[in-house]
Formats: C-alpha cells, sequence, structure tokens
C-alpha cells in the first residue's frame, strides 16, 4: 500500500496532537544534529526532519533511510534546549511507514520483522540469528562468514540464544505488530 496524501495529513496530525505538540517550537539551533551519533549517515539530519515536517514534506522523510538508522538513544531529545521529543518523532514515523508499507530499502523492512521475530520467541536479541537470517532473506548466505569465525573464536558472541523468563508476554505484543 503506497502512502497518499490523507496518510501524509494523518500522520501529520497525529504527530501533532498527540506525539510532540512542542515542535513548532523548535528553531533550528542544531544542537540535536550535533549530538546525534548517526547523523553522518543520516539522508535528513534530525533538526531536518522537524524542518520537513514543518514544512509538510513528510513523504521525503519517509523516501529517506533517516527513520530506519536512528537508534532511538534519545541523545538528541536530551540536547533541545526546546524539549522537542525528535525520538519520539523519529519512532512514529517508522511506525507510520510500517502501516502504509513505505520502506526506502527491502533489507531495512526484513531487518525490522527477523528482529521483532527473533525478540517474540527468545524474549532479547540473538545477534547470530539475525545475522543468519539476514544472510538467507538477502541471498547472501555467507556473506558475514568470515566474520564470525573470528567472533566466534574469540568467544564474543553466544552459539545458542538465551531465553528470558517472560517472552511469551513479549512475543504476544510483538504479534500485533507483525
Amino acid at each position: 500500500m503506497a502512502k497518499t496524501q490523507k496518510d501524509l495529513k494523518r500522520i501529520k496530525s497525529d504527530l501533532l496532537n498527540y506525539i510532540e505538540p512542542n515542535m513548532y517550537n523548535c528553531y533550528q539551533c542544531g544542537k540535536c544534529t550535533a549530538g546525534c551519533p548517526l547523523a553522518d549517515v543520516f539522508e535528513y539530519k534530525p533538526n531536518q526532519i522537524i524542518r520537513l515536517i514543518m514544512l509538510d514534506k513528510i513523504d521525503k522523510i519517509l523516501d529517506s533511510n533517516s527513520i530506519f538508522l536512528c537508534l532511538s538513544c534519545d541523545i538528541c531529545s536530551s540536547r533541545c534546549p526546546q524539549e522537542v521529543s525528535i525520538s519520539a518523532i523519529m519512532n512514529f514515523i517508522r511506525n507510520e511507514s510500517w502501516k502504509i508499507g513505505e520502506f526506502k530499502d527491502k533489507n531495512i523492512s526484513r531487518f525490522y520483522k527477523l528482529f521483532l521475530r527473533i525478540l517474540g520467541k527468545f524474549g532479547r536479541s540473538y545477534e547470530p540469528g539475525l545475522i543468519m537470517g539476514l544472510n538467507v532473506l538477502s541471498g547472501k548466505f555467507f556473506n558475514d562468514a568470515d566474520i564470525a569465525v573470528k567472533i566466534l573464536g574469540k568467544r564474543k558472541i553466544k552459539i545458542l540464544p538465551e531465553i528470558i523468563k517472560g517472552r511469551k508476554s513479549i512475543g504476544k505484543v510483538i504479534k500485533k505488530y507483525l
């Protein structure tokens, strides 16, 4: 399902009404971007995301890699002198992109779906399963084999996943989003 003008208007309306009513207080100081550990690889920096929303250009944000690369570390939000919750905005737009099926790169959606499945199954992240699963889904079966041998040799990563208590309740929550 592709994005429509109706989708874009709804996203902005929901964003302003429920997520971040303070967004228009942003005066583009750039402190959020200066603190962002991934700003160099974003197509649109955190302050540019805010500006694009103000200019009704949410479609540009959905077509970029920025919302999918955001770590949700909240450094941007903590540095903002106007207390704009940029991290919440990024998460909201990323979730909305799921609803309307907008992904710039198929590997991004593969990663998120696989990551959520693994969380639902084990209750926590399982890196070897994630890496192997992504390699299989992308058709690059031995993409990280050389690195895997080194990491496993140094025992930096566990071969078998750790399973936590309460994973079934986590799985139920995640099933709503898959």
